[in-house]
């Protein structure tokens, strides 16, 4: 029982810091987007497009270079990435245990969100 409620702070804390990295990171990302460019006509370009081009090392780059939609997509993969944290904890927990059905559906899931980040057309 000790060791379900460590598990269960642990996730906790986790999801609680992963989405205070991402809403603090997409919060300033739009703040400075609407400095610089809220006075522009918005650009519709990107929502008609079929798929926006983008890949993780674009993203640092933008990011480091203190753009705006560089710090909106890395706090958009920092919530990505608090997800697949919390899915690798659920399967070291339930490996631990030895509770196999849920590990191997938590594999399953922890396959998938990494998959469907690293996978392009």
């Amino acid at each position: 029982m000790l060791q379900i409620k460590k598990i269960e702070e642990m996730i906790s804390m986790i999801l609680t810091i992963g989405i205070l990295i991402s809403t603090s990171l997409v919060l300033i990302g739009g703040f400075m987007y609407l400095l610089q460019f809220g006075n522009h006509d918005m650009n519709t370009e990107l929502s008609q497009t079929v798929s926006y081009a983008t890949n993780m090392k674009f993203i640092w780059q933008s990011a480091l270079s203190v753009s705006p939609l560089g710090l909106i997509e890395l706090g958009l993969l920092a919530l990505v990435a608090t997800q697949i944290l919390r899915v690798g904890l659920l399967v070291w927990f339930y490996s631990a245990i030895h509770d196999y059905v849920f590990t191997l559906i938590s594999l399953f899931i922890l396959f998938t969100l990494i998959y469907s980040l690293i996978w392009r057309n």
